[in-house]
């Protein structure tokens, strides 16, 4: 019995620094419980009967938010704040009379709606918004972690939340939801362009595949990201099937041409089997040297074009292309191997 004791007190012990402890985690500091008042204050009014302070009072929603998400390391304690309000927000939405402040409520909501990792409604209300510049909110929209207070883990809320939901709305449209179509769209040339600004091509590139346009990356994609866009691309083929596969590797010899990489557009022409492309990138390659080595692919891979005969270095390319002198180069590579290995015995 007295082991009994012993242990009940043990354990009420414990309970009592666990209560103590969680009492101690939810405790704000008096900055932190201002801002919160300040929040439910401006909530509160949102729910008033008089539809003319409900501007203001979104307005100071709106640069609460902004102030705490321009840095990376800062959390964003209004988000925080705001989670217990989201459903009284889409209330207040519903209600609200003059439309151009109902846009504005269902910006605020959206972005809400992003630490939310099971929410569906942020694409909803993005699209029922004021059509503000999505980069505007501050780093909730890029890369920012935020805590998921509800399950105590952290969660990423970024344009990847929005152009995922747009990927499963896009799946389940028609032929004849055009209207719908347009709007993902727009918001795909909205997302798509900060996601190469800030190193994300893959998550830009996922959403392009996912409406099939990816013939938009030649608009946003410029010499800082190419490379790193054409070698994912490329990498993407084998787990893709047709005629996908040979639309990434035709997107990738579009924008390997458009910065005149010639080299990799013949070589992904190549494995497009596409004549004419083939010539139209040995051709529009002005830069002899560069040209010669095209000649050397073409002839490793036994492709002959027929090259016009007022064309510069007509004959040399010719003969490369022929391998006219491949043996000769590999017999003076054999001498060469030959005589280093000489050098190194000695």
């Amino acid at each position: 019995m007295a082991d009994t004791s012993k242990k009940e007190v043990v354990e009420d012990k414990k309970d009592e620094k666990k209560a103590k402890g969680d009492e101690k985690e939810q405790e704000l500091s008096e900055e932190d419980k201002q801002l919160q008042d300040e929040l439910n204050m401006l909530v509160e009014r949102l729910t008033e009967a008089n539809q003319a302070l409900y501007k203001p009072a979104l307005e100071s929603l709106r640069t609460q938010i902004r102030a705490s998400t321009t840095s990376m390391t800062s959390v964003p304690k209004p988000l925080k704040f705001l989670r217990p309000h989201y459903d009284t927000l889409k209330t207040v939405y519903e209600k609200i009379k003059d439309k151009e402040t109902q846009r504005f409520c269902a910006d605020i909501i959206s972005v809400l709606g992003m630490t939310f990792s099971d929410n569906k409604e942020s694409l909803k209300f993005r699209l029922l918004g004021s059509k503000e510049a999505m980069g505007s909110w501050g780093m909730i929209c890029h890369g920012l972690h935020i805590i998921d207070w509800s399950v105590n883990n952290y969660i990423l809320t970024d344009f990847r939340h929005l152009a995922g939901q747009v990927s499963i709305e896009w799946q389940d449209l028609t032929e004849t939801d055009k209207d719908m179509k347009e709007k993902l769209l727009k918001m795909a040339k909205e997302i798509v362009p900060y996601h190469m600004a800030h190193n994300a091509e893959a998550e830009g590139c996922d959403l392009l595949m996912e409406i099939e346009r990816l013939d938009l990356l030649q608009d946003y994609v410029d010499e800082t990201a190419y490379t790193r866009v054409c070698l994912y691309l490329t990498s993407c083929v084998a787990y893709v099937p047709d005629p996908e596969n040979l639309t990434l590797l035709k997107t990738a010899v579009d924008l390997y041409r458009k910065f005149k990489q010639y080299p990799q557009a013949l070589r992904f022409a190549m494995q497009l089997n596409d004549q004419k492309l083939v010539e139209e990138i040995f051709y529009s390659c002005k830069d002899s040297l560069v040209q010669k080595q095209l000649a050397f692919m073409l002839g490793r891979q036994q492709v002959y074009l027929e090259l016009n005969d007022d064309m510069e270095d007509y004959d040399e390319l010719t003969e490369i292309m022929s391998n006219t002198h491949l043996n000769n180069n590999f017999l003076a590579l054999a001498r060469e191997i030959e005589e280093h290995s000489s050098i190194y015995k000695k």
